[in-house]
């Protein structure tokens, strides 16, 4: 014969089992307190306690949604008309850190910043073997556009290659003037007088730009050609433009110089042929 305190103890269990049930769970504690309240009839236990034994399944799923709702607000702000809530049972303190996106200019180009340019350099002191380990990649920059070019090998880019000293930065100067250090990186090739010389930097720009496996990256932010929106910069656009108009000028004085050649190859043909 069960006690009454026993009979309310297995009825808050039964509860407290009954909000977390499956369908299956939920038919075997039927069973079971159909059986509690046949035992407590045979034993003829007061009538009160007998209905405490049974809560039916409106009551429980009742109990459940307001304890769940409880539990879900108490990292509610109520100070503000907009609640900001947390919900301590899905907070995960271990979780991962979201991945940083990538920030892209107005025109959609992807920004890279000078240390991120640099993190794809080659130092002259690795070996070969070492430029490229671990699926490193070789980047540099030539007026302000940033290209992938480890395709071009350690060959040229890895130590003691010819453009060692061009990965990872941009020595946009050093592409006309060959002084491949410090100095000549840091040249201020926006007030060079010579425009053709402007056209040499420019002409290697276009070589990366159209290379079959060179890749373009994005742009060099806060430099001289890009700003920090990725927007460029009035010196990119005069560098580029005295370079263009420089390039027209030189086509159109090898066009005279052929067409002057030919003329040259005709009249001498001419001349032997009279004689």
């Amino acid at each position: 014969q069960r006690s009454n305190a026993q009979l309310y103890t297995y009825a808050e269990h039964n509860n407290t089992m009954r909000r977390k049930a499956t369908p299956l769970a939920t038919l075997l504690w039927l069973i079971m307190a159909t059986s509690i309240l046949l035992s407590a009839v045979l034993n003829d236990q007061p009538s009160s306690i007998k209905l405490m034994t049974v809560v039916s399944a409106e009551e429980a799923s009742e109990s459940e949604d307001a304890t769940t709702t409880a539990s879900s607000n108490e990292g509610c702000n109520n100070d503000n008309d907009d609640q900001t809530c947390t919900n301590p049972s899905t907070t995960n303190d271990d979780s991962e850190e979201p991945k940083t996106q990538q920030q892209l200019s107005p025109s959609g180009e992807r920004l890279i910043t000078s240390t991120e340019l640099a993190s794809h350099g080659i130092k002259s002191t690795e070996s070969k073997e070492a430029a490229t380990a671990g699926g490193h990649t070789i980047w540099l920059s030539i007026l302000g556009r940033v290209y992938d070019v480890t395709s071009g090998g350690p060959s040229y880019y890895g130590p003691n290659g010819s453009y060692n000293f061009y990965s990872g930065r941009d020595a946009s100067p050093c592409f006309h003037s060959g002084q491949n250090n410090e100095e000549g990186a840091s040249a201020k090739l926006e007030e060079w007088e010579d425009d053709k010389h402007l056209m040499s930097v420019y002409d290697w720009s276009l070589f990366y730009e159209k290379h079959e496996t060179y890749e373009f990256m994005g742009v060099l932010v806060n430099s001289k050609y890009y700003d920090e929106n990725g927007e460029e910069t009035e010196v990119r656009k005069d560098i580029v433009d005295r370079a263009s108009r420089a390039k027209v000028i030189v086509e159109k004085e090898k066009e005279e110089r052929k067409k002057a050649r030919l003329e040259k190859r005709r009249a001498e043909r001419e001349k032997n042929m009279k004689k």
